[in-house]
């Protein structure tokens, strides 16, 4: 009877071994499919999400020096570039010297790292090619005519000068600039023709002379 108890007792305390033994052995099982599980973390960047804009300025009229100075100061990292609006191969210096005709991008939100072209002139010079310095045009006094008295009379009639206009124009040449053809369409003056008041160069992309034909 001892040897049957003491057999009874020994399978019960291997069952309750075998018992802890596989609880544990699950327990690890556990934290190894816990490992492999792939750990995602949301970095906040979804697709189709807006990139960083800046807000370029209207630079036209300005000298390019402070035009480069307000593009940098707004934000662009991009490289800003220079060339002749008028086409004549010369190399403009970013500085008062020059002044901006047209710019791209165009005025309003863009992005910062855009490469920015700035097309302009010498100050001298207006965006169609014109000398900015037109001599006033003179306008002279109207000529004054004194009608002599007539004899019994001892002082001149009523009104008596008279006047006679300048035949000489007096007004001076108009300055005529469109930014695209879309302004030159709404001022009803496509196509525009090199010569022309209003035309440049970065309105005619081909080249031939004719800006805003279609």
């Amino acid at each position: 009877m001892r040897d049957q108890a003491a057999r009874t007792t020994l399978a019960l305390l291997a069952c309750a071994t075998l018992g802890v033994a596989g609880c544990s052995s699950g327990s690890g099982k556990g934290k190894e499919e816990d490992k492999s599980t792939p750990i995602v973390r949301d970095t906040g960047a979804q697709d189709g999400a807006a990139l960083p804009t800046v807000n370029m300025p209207d630079l036209t009229g300005k000298d390019l020096a402070a035009a480069t100075a307000a593009v940098k100061a707004a934000g662009f990292t991009g490289e800003v570039a220079y060339r002749d609006a008028l086409g004549q191969n010369r190399k403009p210096a970013a500085d008062k010297t020059w002044k901006v005709c047209t710019q791209m991008p165009a005025p309003g939100p863009s992005n910062p790292q855009e490469k920015v072209d700035l097309a302009a002139v010498p100050g001298k010079e207006t965006c169609s090619g014109a000398p900015t310095s037109v001599p006033p045009v003179k306008t002279a006094d109207p000529t004054r005519i004194t009608i002599p008295p007539t004899k019994g009379q001892t002082s001149n009639p009523p009104n008596p000068t008279a006047t006679r206009p300048d035949p000489r124009p007096t007004g001076r040449p108009t300055f005529v600039f469109y930014r695209n053809c879309r302004d030159v369409k709404a001022a009803g003056a496509a196509p525009i023709r090199r010569g022309d008041p209003g035309y440049g160069l970065h309105l005619d992309r081909d080249g031939d002379g004719i800006a805003c034909e279609r």
